[in-house]
Formats: C-alpha cells, sequence, structure tokens
C-alpha cells in the first residue's frame, strides 16, 4: 500500500490522503471515509491527548483487502481551508460529494464501485450523499438510522441517569444542586437560541457555536433519504455506543430499498474499539483518550472484510 496526498477542489480546497495498495494494474474499487462531528482530521485527531487514529486505521485495513481509500480534513480543520463553526450540514455534504466526484476521475479507480463510508455524523452526511449521487455502496457506522435531535435527546437521558445513579460526595453535591433535574430545561433554552438565530455562529456564554450546523441537522430528517436509498447498504453500531442509539439500526431494513445488513457489535463504543464498560459521562472523555491508541474492534474488522469481499471483490 501506498500514500499520496491530493487536494480535493470544493467551495474551499480541501486536502486528504489516498491509500492506493500496491502492485494492481487494473481499476480498483473505492472508499471515501466521512468523518464524525467536531474537529476530526482525516486521521480521526482532535488535538495532541485524544488522537482517535480511527479513519487513519479504517483506511489502512481497508486498503490491505484491495480498496483503494480517501479520507481528508473537513473545512477548516487539519490542512484544509474554510472556518469550521461557518460550516453547515449541506456544506460537509457538498465537499463529500467532491471528493466522490475525484475518485470518479482517478485512473486507478472503478468509478462503478466508490463506496461511502461514514461515521457517526459521517452516517448521516453519506446517507444524503446516497440519494443525491450515484455511489456504489453505503456502510453507516455508529450513526444509522437517528436523527441528530434524537441522538442528543438520548445522550442527555443518559447524563440524567449517570447523575442519579453517581456515587460518592460527587453524585450528592449533583442531586443536591438538583443538576439532573436542570439538564433538559437548559439544553431546551440552548436549543431555542440555535433555532432562532439566522446567523451561521452565534455565542453562546463567549464560546462560538456552529448554529447553522445545528439548524441544518435539525431540519433534516435522515430516515427520509433511507427510504428513497436504494444501493447496498451495511450499518454496523457498537452495543457500548452512548452517542448512536444501537438499537434503531434494527429498522434500516424498514426504510432501504435494495439489499441491507445491520450488525450491533458486543463490547465496541462509538469510537469503533474495544471497551469493556460503557462511559458515563463522568468518563467518556477518560475512555476515549484510552481508546485512543487501540486497533480497531476485531469483530467489526471481520463484518467489513466479509461484506466488502463479497460484494466488490469476488467474482
Amino acid at each position: 500500500m501506498k500514500e499520496i496526498e491530493v487536494t480535493i477542489a470544493s467551495v474551499v480546497t480541501l486536502r486528504g490522503t489516498m491509500a492506493i495498495p500496491d502492485g494492481e494494474n487494473q481499476k480498483l474499487p473505492a472508499v471515501i471515509i466521512i468523518p464524525g462531528s467536531g474537529k476530526l482530521d482525516r486521521n480521526g485527531k482532535v488535538n495532541k491527548k485524544m488522537d482517535l487514529q480511527v479513519y487513519r486505521q479504517l483506511a489502512h485495513f481497508i486498503s490491505k483487502l484491495g480498496f483503494i481509500t480517501l479520507r481528508y480534513d473537513k473545512r477548516g480543520v487539519g490542512e484544509s481551508e474554510g472556518d469550521f463553526f461557518e460550516t453547515g450540514m449541506w456544506d460537509l455534504v457538498n465537499d463529500a460529494k467532491e471528493g466522490i466526484n475525484f475518485l470518479k476521475k482517478c485512473p486507478e479507480v472503478d468509478a462503478e464501485k466508490i463506496i461511502v463510508l461514514g461515521h457517526s455524523e459521517g452516517a448521516m452526511i453519506a446517507t444524503a450523499i446516497a440519494v443525491r449521487e450515484p455511489i456504489g455502496g453505503l456502510i453507516l457506522l455508529s450513526g444509522a438510522v437517528e436523527r441528530l435531535e434524537e441522538a442528543l435527546m438520548r445522550q442527555r437521558e443518559l447524563v440524567t441517569k449517570d447523575i442519579l445513579a453517581a456515587k460518592g460526595f460527587l453524585g450528592w453535591l449533583l442531586r443536591l444542586l438538583g443538576t439532573h433535574k436542570k439538564v433538559e430545561k437548559q439544553a431546551q433554552k440552548f436549543l431555542g437560541k440555535l433555532m432562532d438565530s439566522k446567523e451561521d455562529v452565534i455565542k453562546v456564554q463567549f464560546q462560538k457555536i456552529n448554529a447553522k450546523w445545528f439548524r441544518e441537522h435539525f431540519a433534516y430528517n435522515v430516515r427520509e433519504d433511507l427510504g428513497k436509498i436504494d444501493t447496498r447498504t451495511l450499518a454496523i453500531t457498537g452495543e457500548r455506543d452512548i452517542q448512536a442509539n444501537p438499537d434503531v439500526i434494527s429498522r434500516l431494513s424498514n426504510y432501504v430499498k435494495g439489499e441491507s445488513d445491520y450488525y450491533v457489535i458486543p463490547n465496541m463504543g462509538h469510537s469503533l474499539k474495544m471497551q469493556e464498560a460503557t462511559s458515563t459521562m463522568f468518563t467518556v472523555k477518560k475512555d476515549l483518550i484510552k481508546e485512543s491508541g487501540q486497533p480497531l474492534h476485531p469483530e467489526l474488522e471481520i463484518t467489513l472484510q466479509k461484506w466488502l469481499e463479497k460484494y466488490y471483490l469476488e467474482g
């Protein structure tokens, strides 16, 4: 496998990395990897302390199977141009479409076999693309079938449960202050400011918030688009994922018209790594940092390999 740095011409210039299997002369199927929310770069790095490496690991694993892979820095992240806070959901969709167009023009790529892989928010971006751009397959990791509004609501419910279950002085203090009763009220106040805003970026308690991104996500009905998809689809979520609900992917076949498969992997969290215990609001950041250096979950690799080889390499 060799890696080359590439430039994707969207509304802004995006920088990425293409991994190409060695010794192949024929056109190959390709996978474009769309990252999750936040300032994650093409490899899955947030900052020096939290480098999940998940997109680099996915790209290397998939390329070693015989696929070309493309991963890229989002707008305003890493080496890509643009402003992260001014970027909306549909800007991200258009950027990913340009990534697909880039692959279609590559002489090494079989343009009929370009698979879109989205992780977390990227799963919603990938779904939106699948009904607006001809693609050869769709992979949804840690984020299928669920709207952002629903995912955030579930996360708030889990926060409330964690506060009520917390032991020791901290749990006692949080309950004494009634923090568990304020979670939803404060969230609705925050979301109300976002929905009422007209600007791309607003400030809440002196913090810049990407309001356009929130408004567009809340207006987007991912299940409506799933119902229009007739391409082959694979959805995988970890049993211990607290950011995306693993229960909802069982409904995938209710929406997708084409062939679809879904899997819930035991002991896997949102970052696609092994997780022996489910994170809480008190441990989630520490757990993510701990998982940064770990490999992809072995069962995830097996599931991806079987699906990709069956439909895109065999025969």
